[in-house]
């Protein structure tokens, strides 16, 4: 494969995530966004790095990627669609139980608050 076919190819990869990542920083740079994007990254309850909740992101991240490349070569099935479904909402329905059993507060993966110190 010649470099002209990968730049073809991944070019609109390329750009759509870097103007996307350009958004996502300027969101969290802006004084009047409430939108944090350590909030993906920072255990509320502790105030430290989550391993688990980097952990979660990727999966879905690349979960996500993979069924939306699926769904554009037209080779994804409802079997395969209920599956990504099932998947996402028990990463959200095992964070809670955990944090039932262990007693600790269990925001939810969207939750943006902060935790008091």
């Amino acid at each position: 494969m010649e470099i002209a076919q990968i730049v073809q190819m991944y070019a609109p990869h390329l750009i759509f995530g870097t103007l996307l990542l350009a958004l996502l920083y300027y969101a969290h740079q802006s004084s009047d966004s409430t939108f944090n994007a350590f909030d993906y990254f920072i255990d509320p309850v502790t105030g430290k790095a989550s391993i688990t909740r980097t952990l979660q992101l990727i999966a879905g991240l690349t979960a996500t990627w993979v069924v939306v490349k699926l769904t554009v070569n037209d080779k994804i099935t409802y079997d395969m669609f209920g599956i990504y479904l099932t998947a996402v909402g028990a990463s959200e329905a095992w964070t809670k139980y955990v944090a039932a059993k262990f007693s600790a507060k269990a925001p939810s993966t969207d939750d943006t608050t902060k935790a008091e110190k």
